[in-house]
């Protein structure tokens, strides 16, 4: 199965738990389209790549419902060039999604790698991956609601 037919699949089962959700592979660059003129919310994520579509999804679980009326759940993203400053910021954002990224790729068989999206040759301290797995355990013992659903659905795939 290729990964445009994989990504195909798991989009037709996510959107049994996320019907208010378009979910659209394909793109140049993740991207979420808050709902607005009466069309729902659409997460677009990277070619059609896997695991592209699984971080976008953490997200989105993870986003609160105001942050859902925002495009890119109103976040920042400052591209590769970040200063140790930024870089800390940006890491700091994206432990919960990363870790529920990991349960994600583990629920279908996917290989998880964190990503500290830099590029710079910095080494990292590995307290970015400790802090991960301490996201991880935290989700696995109290998993909101978004997410626990689509962890049952993304279940049907394996």
């Amino acid at each position: 199965m290729t990964d445009a037919e994989y990504c195909a699949q798991l989009i037709r089962i996510l959107h049994s738990a996320l019907p208010e959700l378009q979910i659209e592979g394909g793109h140049p660059e993740p991207f979420y389209r808050a709902p607005r003129d009466g069309k729902p919310g659409c997460l677009q994520f990277r070619s059609d790549y896997p695991r592209s579509l699984l971080h976008e999804l953490a997200h989105y679980c993870l986003a609160g419902d105001k942050r859902r009326t925002e495009d890119d759940f109103g976040y920042w993203y400052a591209p590769e060039g970040r200063s140790i400053t930024e870089q800390a910021a940006f890491e700091a954002a994206e432990v919960r999604p990363q870790a529920l990224e990991w349960l994600f790729c583990e629920c279908v068989g996917l290989p998880f790698s964190p990503s500290r999206d830099d590029f710079s040759g910095r080494p990292d301290p590995g307290v970015f991956l400790d802090q991960i797995r301490d996201a991880r355990a935290h989700l696995q013992a109290s998993m909101p609601p978004t997410a626990a659903r689509v962890l049952r659905a993304l279940s049907a795939c394996v």
